[in-house]
C-alpha cells in the first residue's frame, strides 16, 4: 500500500475530531448568551442582598451599578474622590428609591494596608441600614484602566508601572482577600473578575495587558480554590472589548456599547458555567478571532490600529 493511503484514514478521522471539537465549543459559546441568567435566585432571592463595585463612579462600573440596583440589589460604590461618589449615590438613590447604597473610598492606585479596614467599613454600611437588610453576595472587581494609554514600555516611568499594576491586578486581589469572609458567610458568593481582549497579549500595552492577564489567571485560581474548600463562591471572568465611557470616548456602534449596556450584558452571563466569557455577544464575535487566526496576523493588524491611535494621541498633545 502506498505511504500516502497508509495515512488518508487516521488523518480523515483527525480532521473530524477537529472539526466536532471545534463546533462544540463554539455551540457552547454561543448558548452562553441564550441561557437565563441565575443572578437574582441564586445571590438575591430575597431581593435585600448586598454587592460591591469598584471603580464605580463612571463607565462600566457606574452601569453595574445601575444595573444591579435595577435588579433588587443593594450596592456599595467604590472610588477614589468622595465628592463624586457621593453624588453617583445620590443618582442611584433618586432612581431606585428602595435600594440601600453606600461609599467606600479607597485610590486603587495608591495601595496600603489600610484595605485592611474596608470588611468593617462594608459590615457597619450593611448594619446601618437596619433589620430586614441581606448580607453581602456580590463582587465585581471592575475598577482598571491604562495610565498610560498606546505608550511604548521604555516610556513608562516607575510610578506609571506601579500605579497600572496596582490599579489593574494588586487591587482585585487586595478587595477580594478582604472580602473573601464576609461571601462565605452568605448562602452563596459570587465575584466577578473584569479582563480585557488586551489579556491576549497586545503592541503599546505590554503593563496593561500583562495586568489583565494577572486578572485572568487570577480567577482561574480562585474559582479553583473555592471549589477545592467546597465554599459556595462562584468565580468568573468577564473578558470585554472596547466601550464606549466618559474615560475612553469612542462613537458608540453595535460593536462599541456604553458601559451599562456591557454592564447589564455581563449580569446576563452570571450562571452560565464558564470560567472566562465574553460578557457582550458581539465582543464575542469579534474575540472568534483571537481564537482562530494566526497570531502574527492579529498582532500585525492591532499593532497597526494602535500605532496610529498612538500617532493621533501625540499630535493632539501638541495642539492642546
Amino acid at each position: 500500500m502506498p505511504l500516502d493511503q497508509t495515512y488518508i484514514k487516521p488523518l480523515a478521522y483527525l480532521g473530524l475530531l477537529t472539526l466536532t471539537k471545534t463546533l462544540l465549543t463554539l455551540t457552547r459559546q454561543a448558548t452562553t448568551y441564550l441561557l437565563p441568567s441565575t443572578l437574582r435566585k441564586t445571590y438575591n432571592p430575597t431581593q435585600t442582598n448586598w454587592a460591591f463595585v469598584t471603580g464605580a463612579t463612571d463607565g462600566i462600573g457606574f452601569g453595574f451599578a445601575q444595573e444591579l440596583c435595577l435588579r433588587g440589589f443593594n450596592v456599595i460604590l467604590h472610588g477614589r474622590n468622595a465628592q463624586k461618589l457621593a453624588r453617583r449615590r445620590d443618582e442611584l438613590l433618586a432612581q431606585f428609591p428602595n435600594s440601600h447604597v453606600g461609599v467606600i473610598v479607597r485610590d486603587a492606585q495608591t495601595l496600603s494596608a489600610d484595605i485592611d479596614h474596608v470588611e468593617q467599613e462594608v459590615r457597619d454600611i450593611i448594619g446601618a441600614a437596619g433589620p430586614g437588610t441581606g448580607t453581602l453576595t456580590v463582587l465585581v472587581n471592575n475598577v482598571g484602566g491604562e495610565v498610560k494609554p498606546v505608550t511604548l514600555l521604555r516610556e513608562y516611568s516607575f510610578e506609571d508601572v506601579q500605579r497600572t499594576i496596582s490599579c489593574n491586578a494588586a487591587f482585585a486581589i487586595q478587595i477580594t482577600r478582604v472580602l473573601v469572609r464576609l461571601l462565605e458567610e452568605s448562602d452563596a458568593g459570587l465575584v466577578l473578575n473584569v479582563s480585557s481582549l488586551a489579556a491576549f497579549g497586545m503592541p503599546y500595552l505590554s503593563a496593561y495587558a500583562a495586568s489583565k492577564g494577572f486578572v485572568d489567571s487570577f480567577t482561574k485560581s480562585l474559582r479553583a480554590e473555592f471549589k477545592a474548600e467546597g465554599k459556595k463562591v462562584e468565580v468568573m471572568g468577564l473578558r470585554v472589548a472596547e466601550v464606549s465611557t466618559a474615560g475612553y470616548d469612542v462613537k458608540k456602534t453595535l460593536f462599541v456599547p456604553e458601559g451599562r449596556v456591557l454592564a447589564a450584558a455581563a449580569l446576563d452571563r452570571v450562571g452560565c458555567g464558564q470560567e472566562i466569557v465574553w460578557a457582550y455577544f458581539w465582543h464575542w464575535l469579534q474575540g472568534l478571532s483571537f481564537e482562530y487566526l494566526p497570531r502574527s496576523v492579529l498582532m500585525k493588524v492591532a499593532g497597526m490600529k494602535l500605532k496610529a491611535l498612538r500617532a493621533d494621541l501625540d499630535a493632539k498633545a501638541k495642539t492642546s
